[in-house]
């Protein structure tokens, strides 16, 4: 199991570092990914009470989340994938800056769609310590996104309280899990795609361009299965959390704006 979880880190690690179909004298723009947060049609705001389809409401004081092995999809199916060590970012609703995600050196040209890794792949979860800096820092940025125990990254945490009925009580999803090392574990590594043909990405030499992401957190309880946060008000390190992966995996869109 540890050599195979290995290969595939690696497979993932290699995955595009090949020369880019672009050339290598291509000229070079960059692009500003933004995320916004929304609950359905509403502004998401920390502390704002927001209703579920089943009849109960939440409240957020905590959404965090990490992004990482970003890569670019051309129309006629090749890649450009943004180099792995600077892919990963920390999304913090409290952080208004970490709501933008900046990347240079892209090839010129048109793009239809975006990939995403939402959390931290298993290779780089399993690299010593120098590998694991800046947001991956267990002992600065991520001190509180990194389970000791586990070893392993908590890939998106969600707190805050919930109202059911007459029940009230608090709401704790701290969802980790890469595969394991050398014994299975839970999964809740996502991969998305977005598409973004209704209106391409151009990145242009020498030219910054602005993709807007939307993120609903709705889907977090309603996405590929409802979540009665009655019922599940407390997910960490149990097979229930894949299920929360799953949902927010379809949390992203492409965010066409004028």
């Amino acid at each position: 199991m540890k050599q195979l979880i290995m290969l595939l880190s690696l497979l993932l690690l290699l995955q595009g570092c090949g020369e880019d179909p672009a050339g290598p004298n291509a000229s070079l723009g960059s692009v500003n990914i933004t995320i916004n947060h929304a609950f359905a049609d509403k502004e998401f705001v920390l502390g704002t009470t927001y209703q579920l389809a089943n009849g109960e409401s939440i409240s957020c004081s905590m959404l965090r989340y990490y992004l990482s092995n970003v890569t670019l999809e051309r129309a006629d199916g090749s890649m450009h994938v943004i180099p792995q060590d600077s892919s990963y970012k920390l999304i913090d609703m409290s952080v208004p800056s970490s709501l933008k995600c900046s990347f240079s050196d892209i090839p010129a040209g048109t793009y239809t769609a975006v990939h995403i890794v939402v959390g931290v792949d298993s290779i780089r979860s399993t690299m010593g310590l120098d590998k694991r800096t800046g947001v991956l820092d267990i002992g600065a940025a991520a001190q509180d996104m990194y389970w000791s125990w586990n070893q392993g990254y908590i890939h998106f945490k969600f707190e805050g309280t919930y109202a059911s009925g007459s029940a009230t009580g608090g709401i704790r999803y701290h969802v980790g899990g890469f595969g394991g090392y050398s014994t299975q574990t839970i999964n809740c590594i996502r991969s998305v795609r977005i598409n973004l043909a209704s209106k391409p990405c151009i990145i242009s030499g020498n030219q910054s361009t602005t993709l807007h992401l939307a993120a609903d957190v709705n889907k977090i309880f309603t996405g590929k299965e409802a979540i009665s946060v009655a019922t599940y008000n407390s997910v960490m390190f149990a097979p229930y959390a894949t299920t929360i992966a799953d949902n927010y995996a379809t949390m992203f869109s492409h965010l066409v704006k004028d």
